[in-house]
């Protein structure tokens, strides 16, 4: 609808500062015409949207301009308090409070208060104590500050190492914390997980953090090559599946079993999350994997003689 399109080409001024009509017509997928017609229908309306002309030319909006309170319902208030209110309690900052507050002002005064919260939002992993806690608060703070960080950091192989790192993100991914941030052993941008960090110092040093590219979404670019498993699964172990994949990747066998085909990046992760089912479950390709399962379960038999 013209009216959600207007709303939306007033937020996307108001977050760039400045927009060509070529850029707009691309991002919201019209003709470079119909964004003229809206900024004229803006215009109209009363916005404040200004037109440079030149190289350097676009559309913008005044400095001063403020999107008011009617352009949220309750309902996207609620939603963002709540995003902000469990932010607040992992994260303890000063800013998000104010926040918080500043987004309750602006929900409707007269509407009813539910005893339950519609969504909640809970960032916090499973067995999370203080000191990570702590730690997590600590590694942001030195996001904010630009500080620099010394880890002692374990890898997934259980080796550990010294690092000097520059963070610039504290990054939400799956069920676990991690830090985006420039490591100066391997000159290059990491990801560190917060649980295998198992010592941290914030330096007195400073970074400037626009010199390092932001963080980028890897879900859908895992260039990692994948190998077939194909497991075979107890009923018992129904519930456990469907936490880590689809139906469409599991099929019911007649005599009650279900068969898996999962295209995993074969690492240590894999074979960590095969053990964790016990004896509900059975590698049987590919034939390399069978022979390594075999060992580590005959290693974990001489571990408990």
């Amino acid at each position: 609808m013209k009216s959600d399109r207007l709303l939306a080409i007033t937020l996307y001024l108001i977050n760039r500062k400045k927009a060509t009509a070529r850029e707009m017509a691309d991002y919201f997928e019209v003709s470079v015409r119909t964004i003229q017609r809206d900024m004229e229908s803006l215009s109209l309306a009363g916005i404040p949207v200004w037109a440079d002309r030149g190289k350097e030319g676009g559309y913008r909006m005044m400095d001063t301009y403020m999107i008011s309170r009617q352009f949220f319902d309750p309902g996207e208030l609620s939603a963002l308090s709540a995003l902000v209110r469990r932010l607040n309690i992992l994260l303890n900052r000063p800013e998000l409070k104010a926040t918080e507050q500043k987004l309750l002002s602006l929900l409707n005064a007269n509407s009813s208060k539910k005893k339950h919260d519609p969504l909640i939002m809970d960032f916090t992993p499973w067995g999370m104590d203080k000191p990570m806690l702590a730690r997590i608060q600590a590694l942001h703070r030195a996001v904010e500050e630009n500080s620099a960080v010394r880890l002692c950091y374990t890898a997934p192989s259980g080796n550990m190492s010294d690092r000097t790192v520059e963070p610039v993100s504290l990054v939400l991914r799956g069920a676990a914390w991690y830090i985006h941030a420039f490591c100066r052993l391997r000159s290059g941008m990491r990801l560190f997980k917060v649980s295998r960090i198992m010592k941290h110092d914030v330096l007195l040093q400073r970074f400037d953090p626009g010199r390092h590219p932001p963080y980028k979404d890897e879900a859908s670019t895992d260039n990692r090559p994948t190998t077939l498993f194909v497991l075979r699964f107890l009923p018992t172990a129904q519930g456990r599946i469907t936490d880590y994949c689809t139906p469409d990747h599991l099929h019911p066998m007649p005599d009650g079993t279900i068969m898996g085909f999962f295209p995993f990046p074969e690492d240590e992760w894999v074979y960590s999350w095969i053990l964790s089912f016990g004896p509900m479950a059975e590698v049987l390709e590919p034939p390399h994997a069978r022979e390594r399962i075999q060992e580590m379960i005959r290693a974990m038999a001489r571990a408990y003689r």
